[in-house]
């Protein structure tokens, strides 16, 4: 089938209420529909027009080289069907549907793959037991008088070479002891980093990055880092965000509308974190303030913003802590307070 064909069928698929899934192909079991692609549409094509449509892309296979931490709950339905044969898949998932488009080997040569797999995730019209998706307004405004003063991190990180706020460098601390983690102390070139932004960077994130490295929460919240591999490389995700955001031929509607992707000496989004149910968090960066990046987040439904005027570290530790913290806190599903480092970083993935 051609483009719009692909695009209309897969449409079908991911929305609430589609038809079941069950592939045609000999040998492929119930649970998903693997999509003929017709030789005149690309990888490259399809990534840009899917991620337009479903945000942001999780790189689950690359050069033949499988996430070793993808799970049911991450992606795993898109690499069930093709065993040993993938050689590229990146997936995305819109409510109870994965989707996904990658490469395989077939014979002696590769085909491209696109196919819908079940998801089990809340969809938009049956969010989890306790939590609260809906929400009327465009855009939700949390100040600083939200957060809950009355307890307070012990002290604990190192200040010597620290511009961080004492507020902000208590948030860091309070994560790292929420986690039970022992500090890395991760060396890291972020003028270079900085100057391909246009902008300095959070301080309290940087310190978050050298204490943790990119990685995952509570096995379910991605913490994006740099040089942690295409799964937690939060630069190489903003690249591909503003690529497909400035291409014209995919429309003038931007992935993270009302807004745009930041684009240096701009204003717009940059993503640092997400969850495995596709909730995205992200900063709003504007290089005419540099220093001032309230967070911006949405849930997995492609609902409204949600704006949020305080620090990365204390939204991080809102999430995983604060059962209370709406529509995003996690606590109440008891997913424990762990950290897993990116497959891709300093330590291999492995737990230290």
């Amino acid at each position: 089938m051609d483009g719009q064909e692909l695009l209309e069928v897969v449409t079908s698929l991911v929305r609430p209420g589609g038809r079941e899934l069950v592939c045609g192909r000999s040998g492929h079991l119930a649970g998903h529909v693997c999509l003929v692609v017709s030789d005149a549409i690309d990888l490259s094509t399809l990534l840009k027009e899917f991620s337009r449509r479903y945000g942001q892309l999780r790189n689950l296979v690359s050069g033949g080289y499988a996430d070793p931490t993808v799970t049911e709950r991450t992606g795993l339905p898109l690499l069930a069907p093709f065993a040993g044969e993938l050689v590229e898949m990146r997936g995305w998932a819109s409510g109870s549907r994965w989707l996904g488009c990658g490469v395989v080997r077939a014979g002696d040569g590769e085909q491209l793959v696109v196919l819908v797999a079940e998801r089990a995730a809340p969809s938009p019209d049956a969010p989890p037991e306790g939590a609260s998706w809906a929400d009327d307004s465009s855009l939700r405004v949390t100040g600083r008088d939200a957060r809950d003063d009355a307890a307070q991190p012990r002290a604990g990180i190192a200040e010597e070479g620290n511009e961080l706020p004492e507020d902000c460098r208590a948030w860091v601390q309070r994560v790292i002891e929420l986690t039970g983690w022992e500090p890395l102390g991760i060396s890291v070139d972020w003028p270079a980093l900085e100057g391909e932004l246009g902008v300095p960077l959070p301080a309290d994130y940087k310190k978050l990055y050298e204490a943790f490295g990119g990685g995952t929460f509570s096995d379910s919240v991605s913490f994006l880092g740099c040089d942690e591999g295409i799964s937690f490389d939060f630069l190489t995700r903003w690249r591909v965000a503003l690529s497909v955001d400035r291409d014209s031929t995919l429309g003038a509607v931007s992935a993270v509308d009302p807004y745009a992707i930041y684009a240096p000496g701009g204003k717009g989004v940059v993503t640092w974190g997400s969850t495995e149910w596709a909730d995205e968090y992200c900063w709003l960066i504007d290089a005419e303030r540099p220093g001032d990046y309230p967070v911006l987040a949405r849930s997995h439904d492609g609902g409204p913003w949600h704006w949020y005027d305080m620090s990365t570290s204390e939204f991080l530790y809102r999430v995983l802590a604060d059962a209370d913290f709406q529509p995003f806190g996690i606590a109440q599903y008891d997913l424990g307070t762990t950290f897993e480092p990116g497959s891709g970083g300093p330590f291999g993935g492995r737990p230290l």
